[in-house]
């Protein structure tokens, strides 16, 4: 799976993905703003911000940055800000492995089922940390591998099938974090099965 082939896929999903993927991943979304502690003035980045579905529910008094790799979905994420007269964000088109902003731009960073879309997670991640100041909240809302160990390697043997349609079932989200450097604040299941998980870590800097 390279940038490349994701950026595809997802453009094509651009015009499908709320359907699919709006309302079955809300309770992740809502709980967001809690894990991110934001009070007024926070610059927020959000990696993968896709077609904008968790920026409704978070505060219209922080300063919001949205990057996606894919056009098209920002494309629906510029139209549903228009709809809702959202004033408080900025969308750019940007690889999240060679992200272009400074170190320590921002106060919090979400990734909202998108770390297991991409190649490279770790690299993902550090650049994450990178433009995170110190202190500030790493939040990742996602799928991991399942602790039980048939199901898990059921997904992880599965993995490189779902990634022809652009994500991963084999990331174990203690390995993962610990790769990048990072040390697990919190960890709550998200959805009945577990499956789906909110993580939050404070960066080191």
């Amino acid at each position: 799976m390279t940038v490349e082939y994701v950026e595809k896929v997802y453009n094509r999903y651009s015009s499908v993905y709320d359907l699919i993927f709006g309302k079955v991943f809300n309770s992740g979304r809502e709980r967001a703003p809690q894990l991110l502690d934001l009070s007024p003035g926070t610059r927020l980045l959000e990696v993968g911000v896709g077609t904008g579905l968790a920026i409704p529910l978070l505060p219209r008094n922080i300063n919001i940055t949205g990057v996606d790799l894919s056009q098209k979905m920002l494309n629906q994420a510029r139209k549903r800000m228009d709809d809702l007269e959202i004033q408080n964000v900025q969308l750019l088109k940007m690889d999240a492995t060679k992200l272009m902003f400074p170190d320590n731009s921002f106060d919090r960073v979400l990734a909202a089922y998108f770390i297991s879309t991409v190649p490279d997670p770790v690299g993902v991640i550090s650049e994450m940390k990178r433009v995170c100041a110190p202190g500030g909240y790493l939040v990742f809302l996602n799928h991991f591998r399942y602790n039980v160990p048939i199901v898990g390697t059921l997904e992880k043997h599965l993995s490189p099938l779902f990634y022809r349609i652009g994500f991963r079932t084999d990331l174990d989200v203690n390995e993962l974090m610990k790769e990048a450097g990072l040390v697990i604040e919190t960890l709550e299941k998200i959805d009945f099965l577990g499956h789906w998980r909110a993580v939050r870590c404070v960066n080191p800097g």
